[in-house]
């Protein structure tokens, strides 16, 4: 404040700053000085103005962005392209790619561990296991044109010199689709037994291996002789009351198969679940 002017202190006056002593002097000179009295006047006019409903921050341009039909109305006079380059990116389409795949994933995981085969115990050759119920029966003939084997190990009749005599598909008390067959072998009977699944690894541990060439079996029993072993997803057994060397000879005669790939699972797997879910 000067002596002629109250300045800055009109300001501080208005919000309550001066001390007693100088905001006395102020009025005082707001009494004698015209001025600074005008001043004043229009300070406190504006600061009420202020706090007064009709004034304020001016909400009439804010209500025209919230008006949707004004907007839209504006938007007719848009071209395409800055219509598309104003609106966000509609991320929808990715989202539902992002759920689409996921979910794919969730069915081959779960298509992979549905489709891993069950463990076969030496229990599936046991004759009390295999005499359950007949689900098909097959003759030499028709044992010979394979086509009710074609889920199952053969040799090649004609190249082997195999003989077929009969087979059967059983359910046994597992629950299991047991094939069991007969065939001669230089006039020696020997039986087939197989199911689907992998040996269990108790065999492999505590039997003694016979190299078959393409694999090696096991051989679990001396009287009948039994050889077990694995070829792609099949359990074979073989049985016989003749001489080693023919029944490993029997034996050479089926062919080997891979293992199971990732997709044969997931094939497998997915058979199983549509099995499970169809009524």
């Amino acid at each position: 404040m000067s002596e002629q002017h109250l300045g800055d202190d009109l300001h501080d006056l208005l919000d309550n700053r001066l001390s007693p002593a100088r905001c006395a002097a102020a009025m005082a000179h707001l009494e004698a000085c015209d001025e600074c009295r005008s001043k004043w006047d229009d300070l406190r006019a504006a600061r009420d103005a202020l706090k007064t409903s009709t004034a304020g921050i001016d909400m009439r341009f804010t209500e025209q962005l919230l008006d949707r039909d004004r907007i839209a109305e504006i938007a007719k006079g848009e071209s395409k392209h800055q219509v598309r380059a104003a609106r966000p990116p509609d991320r929808r389409p990715l989202l539902v790619a992002a759920l689409a795949c996921a979910l794919a994933g969730l069915v081959v995981i779960s298509a992979y561990v549905v489709g891993e085969p069950e463990e076969v115990s030496l229990e599936f050759a046991e004759s009390d296991d295999v005499s359950g119920t007949a689900v098909v029966r097959m003759g030499a003939q028709t044992m010979r044109t394979g086509d009710q084997l074609r889920s199952w190990v053969h040799p090649d009749w004609e190249a082997t010199g195999l003989v077929p005599v009969e087979a059967t598909v059983v359910r046994a008390r597992s629950g299991e689709n047991v094939l069991v067959a007969s065939m001669l072998a230089q006039v020696e009977p020997i039986v087939i037994t197989e199911q689907h699944g992998r040996l269990s690894p108790l065999v492999t541990e505590y039997y003694t291996p016979v190299d078959l060439g393409h694999t090696s079996a096991y051989l679990v029993s001396d009287h009948p002789r039994q050889l077990v072993w694995q070829t792609g997803d099949v359990v074979i057994s073989v049985t016989c009351t003749c001489a080693p060397a023919l029944l490993e000879e029997a034996a050479l005669a089926f062919p080997a198969h891979g293992d199971l790939t990732v997709v044969d699972r997931v094939l497998d797997g997915l058979r199983e679940i549509s099995d499970a879910v169809t009524p």
